[in-house]
Formats: C-alpha cells, structure tokens, sequence
C-alpha cells in the first residue's frame, strides 16, 4: 500500500479530473506492477458533457488502447452503477474489471484494468486496489461538483444581489441606473451600460454613475454599434477574445476599445420574451481582464435582470404607446403563422361588419290587429216585450228589410181592442150630449175621444215596431236569439249588431316604443288567423292619440283601410299587422330596441 501510496501523491496537486486522469492512469499502473498484477492497460473513461457518451480521457500505457472487454465492462458499470468484472471472453487475451466513480447517485465516471492473470483471485485483488486508487479519483470529481456548486451559489448571490437593487426601484430610468452602476462596482467595472432596442437599432438607456448622457455623443453611438453586434450575432462578444473558442465577430468592439481607449469590453445581449431586446456592455482596463468565472457571472446575472429591466421599460411607455404596441402585437400575431382561431375571429368579424354596412332591409313595425265593419248598426229592443220569432243569428247576411225579430203582438191586440170599444162607448156618450145641447158634457166626451185616439195610435206605432228588419245589406256579427223565443226583454237591449258586407277597416294595437315611427298613409300588410297564407294591402289612415293598458304593455290604436280583395274577410277576424316605416341598414333594425332603452335608462340615472 505504500508504493501505491507514493505513486497516487501527485494527484493532490491537479484539481481538475479530466487532467489528472493520464497521471491516475499511470500511477494505477505502477501500483499494480508493484503488487505483481502485470497489467496490460488501466483507463479513465469520462463522460462527454454534450453527447453524455463514454470518452477515454487517460490510459497507461499512453500508447495502449482499452480494448473491446474493458470499454464493454465500462458501460455496463455505468449502467448497473456497481463495480463489474469481465473474465476473458472468446478471442480476446485479457479480463476487464470496471468501477463507476458515484457522487451522489450519479456516475461521473469509470475506471478500469484489463490484465492478463483472469483468475478469480486476481480479479479480486485488483478490483480491491482500483476501488483504494478510485477514491482519489472519486475525491477529485467531488471537488469539481463543490467548485461548480459553490460558483452555482455564487452566481445566484449576484443575479439576487442584482435583482434587489432593481426591484426597489419603481421608474425604468432609476432601476437601469441602478442596476449598472451596481455591476460596474460589484464586478469592477470602469463602466457598465445598458441599452434596448428600437427600431432594429439599439439606444443606450443607462450608463453606470452617470444620470444623464447625451445619445449623440461618439461614445454612445459607437458602443450601441458594438451592442447592435451582440445583438445580430445572438451572442456574447468579448474583446479581445484570444482564448475565446466559439468565434464571434468584433470589429465594432475594436473600434469602440481602440477609439474610446477601453482595455476589454465584453457585452452579453439581454433576451426576454422570446427576442432579444437589447444588451448590457462591461468595460474593465487593460490590466484587470475578464476571466471565465467573471464572464460566467455576468452572463449569469444579464439573463436575470433582462425581463425585469424590460418590464419596467415597458410599463414607463406613454399610454398611446402602449396602445400601439399592444394593436401590433395584435396585428403580428394575426398575420403570422398559426392562431387559427383567432384568424377565423376577426374573418367572421370583418365579414359581419361588412354584412351589416350593406346589408339593408325594410324597417317594419308589427302589431296586433283586428278586421272591424266601417259602420256599426246596433238593433236594439223598442219598447218592454216577448220574443216571438228569431229567425236570424251572428254570421247570417241579410238584404235590407229583411226580419231580423219579431215581438210577440197578442198583448198589444187586446189593448187595442179595449181602447176601440172604449172609444165606441165615448162616441155613444158625446152623440148623446149633443142631442141633449148639453155643451160642458159634450166637451168633456170630445177631450176623452182624443185621448183614446192617442192612445190607440200610440199602440199602433209600437205594434208598426214589433217586427224589426235589417236596415241595410250586410252581415249579422254578434247576436244570436235562437234559443230565446219567449223570454221578455226590456226596452234598450242590444238584440243584434250588423255591419255593411265588404266594408271593413283594421284596427291595430301599436306599442307605445313605436308610435312615433306611424304616419298616415304608410302601407303595410295584414295577415289573419284564418287566412295564414295569404297577405291584404292596407294603408293608415288614422292615429288615436289615446294609450290603452293591456297585457303588460302600453298601446296606441292605429285605424288602417284595407286596398286589396276583402271578399275572404269578416268583421272580427285577428292577426297580425307590418307596417313600412323605410329602408334603413339592418343592424340599425336590430339594434334599435337596445338603443331605445338605453337612452331611456341614461336619461333616468344621469344627474343633470
């Protein structure tokens, strides 16, 4: 253990596995020969940080490749993340045995001897001094994973400490100032700007201890230019770049550092809300240069303050700005590719915008309507009496003087009779007194006959009005005494009511939100119960300026005629009537209701 010892001491001095693996695989090598092992080939198989496949990064012999077994044996280390032997397979000289260096449950590499001895005890004991000598190496990639963990930590301290300095800040022009002149202290910078992009060129909006600085100046032009390059190129530039791997190009930094005197500018462009928006510029003298860590740092930190820096530049834009922005990232993503739905929106849109402009209708205003008779003749009774024939009822027509009802007469013959044998027996009594010359009796019996005459002509006159007739050709629309015959009626009862046939108006029940839009003589159409399919002309000819209730609504009654064949028609007929009011668009139409009532409702809750 002791010239093992000796040969594994120079690995303390390398820090970094991937150099020390020859030197491990060297010293592995002498280890094992002292042991009398006799190996053929120790190896340090790394893994490949971009491909994540096994590399060879020392063997001893220098010269002497792993063979087929050792590299087999390696991956199935990796694989099964525990030591594995391999004895000697068919056609090959040696036996393998692999170990995985394990930190934290994750392998970071293998190490491997191929020897000729393929006895299970020489397996075994080599296998025992791989596992002594992989702790060294096992120890060097524990090292690595700290250092990158402690400047992992590092890193997120300064991208904090960053962070903070700006958040505190509420305008953009303070939190930029801030934000570089707090890198240019941290990181011992001369100076640190910021700048964003505008228009594809970048403007420089921030420079570390300065509050204002004028755009025009060279200084800050040539050192847009030079973020301009970060920018196009979408990468970091660093000047001078000798030991930089990844070539960039950096004639507008040579510039900026050879004009403005500037020992090493490195300038990292700020990505936020997938696109570049603009880039943070580091200037260090000639003897203090970036190192990689430093690089790493600044990198690091620029990722995080870019969203914030742009986010608070973005709300400090004017109000009409940010309209403006916001209509053009509206406007690209319309016109670029993808967002279906939102394409068949606005196409629907534009296409009913441009429907509603052209499209034009009849604006028409519907209403309840019923047929009425232009006259009316009531026939009512004339004086108290019997029913005694009926032959008519609602919906007969009748000729002029046909009968419409007849009295019972039967009482008015008796009182007829008494009052002529009373008029005889008075005759008898005046004849008398004019015999005798008695004058005062002979005047009393003349004033009685006249009497008795007036009484006899008066029952004449009702008995004349006992049968009642139509007083003109039309239709009978209410009334119906067929199952009354017999039954007494008292004088002024409504018998029948007839309406001339073919003489008829409309009456329409028009809501009080449209009766401003009627005006006589607006024609229109009138449709019926009865008559479903067929349309009659009508035309207005009177307005009544009287509301009625009904219904839970409010309404004015519109008297219109009817111009077309009414041969169809009868008196009490309903349906529904649309007037012409004009041709206006129809969403117009449409909307006018809304519009009614939100003038309405604005009226009622507005102050003044």
């Amino acid at each position: 253990m002791g010239p093992a010892t000796d040969a594994f001491a120079g690995l303390r001095e390398n820090s970094d596995i991937m150099a020390a693996a020859p030197g491990w695989a060297l010293a592995m090598l002498s280890a094992l020969e002292r042991d009398g092992r006799d190996p053929a080939c120790c190896a340090v198989f790394l893994p490949d940080p971009a491909t994540g496949r096994l590399l060879v990064s020392g063997t001893a012999p220098s010269a002497r490749r792993p063979g087929a077994g050792l590299i087999a044996a390696a991956e199935n280390a990796i694989g099964q993340k525990q030591p594995v032997i391999r004895g000697t397979p068919r056609g090959q000289n040696f036996a393998s045995v692999a170990l995985p260096l394990l930190i934290d449950g994750e392998v970071r590499g293998v190490v491997g001897v191929e020897q000729a001895d393929a006895s299970q005890t020489a397996l075994r004991a080599t296998l025992r001094q791989l596992q002594w000598g992989g702790a060294w190496m096992r120890d060097l990639a524990r090292a690595e994973v700290a250092l990158d963990a402690k400047s992992q930590y590092q890193r997120a301290v300064q991208a904090l400490n960053a962070i903070v300095g700006v958040a505190e800040r509420r305008d953009f022009p303070t939190a930029a100032t801030a934000a570089v002149t707090d890198l240019a202290t941290r990181f011992e910078c001369d100076r640190v700007s910021v700048g964003f992009r505008r228009f594809r060129s970048t403007r420089i909006r921030a420079v570390s201890h300065s509050a204002q600085f004028s755009q025009r100046m060279s200084l800050f032009r040539m050192l847009a230019a030079a973020q301009d390059e970060a920018i196009d190129q979408r990468a970091t530039v660093l000047w001078p770049d000798d030991n930089v791997e990844d070539v960039v190009i950096a004639r507008a930094h040579a510039r900026f550092a050879e004009k403005h005197g500037a020992g090493h500018v490195f300038t990292t462009p700020l990505y936020a809300t997938d696109k570049f928006v603009g880039a943070l510029s580091f200037e260090r003298p000639e003897n203090n240069p970036f190192t990689q860590d430093d690089l790493e740092m600044l990198e690091a930190v620029s990722t995080v303050l870019a969203p914030i820096l742009d986010e608070k530049r973005l709300n400090d834009r004017w109000l009409i700005t940010k309209g403006f922005a916001i209509l053009k990232d509206q406007l690209v993503q319309l016109l670029g590719p993808g967002k279906l739905a939102r394409k068949l929106t606005v196409a629907v849109l534009i296409g009913l915008t441009v429907f509603f402009w052209f499209a034009r209708s009849i604006d028409r205003v519907s209403a309840d309507a019923a047929v009425v008779g232009s006259v009316q003749r009531a026939v009512v009774a004339p004086f108290d009496g019997f029913i005694a024939e009926a032959p008519v009822r609602a919906g007969d027509i009748v000729e002029e003087g046909d009968l419409i009802v007849r009295f019972d007469e039967r009482e008015f013959a008796l009182e007829r009779l008494r009052l002529v044998t009373q008029r005889q027996r008075e005759q008898f009594e005046y004849d008398r007194a004019v015999a005798e010359r008695n004058r005062a009796e002979t005047r009393i019996r003349q004033t009685q006959i006249e009497q008795v005459d007036a009484q006899i002509n008066l029952l004449d006159e009702q008995l004349s009005r006992a049968k009642l007739v139509a007083p003109f050709e039309g239709l009978i629309i209410a009334g119906d005494l067929s199952q009354s015959i017999g039954s007494a009626v008292t004088r002024g009862t409504q018998l029948f009511t007839i309406a001339p046939d073919g003489e008829y108006r409309v009456e329409l029940a028009v809501d009080e939100r449209r009766i401003d839009d009627i005006a006589v003589g607006q024609t229109g159409q009138l449709r019926v119960a009865a008559l479903p399919d067929q349309s009659l002309p009508i035309r207005i000819t009177k307005i009544t300026p009287v509301a009625r209730y009904g219904e839970g609504r409010t309404t004015f009654t519109v008297e219109a005629e009817l111009t077309g064949d009414v041969a169809a028609l009868r008196p009490g007929m309903e349906g529904a009537a649309r007037i012409e009011i004009e041709e206006r668009r129809l969403i117009a139409i449409w909307a006018q209701p809304f519009v009614d009532w939100f003038r309405v409702t604005t009226w009622k809750l507005w102050p003044t």
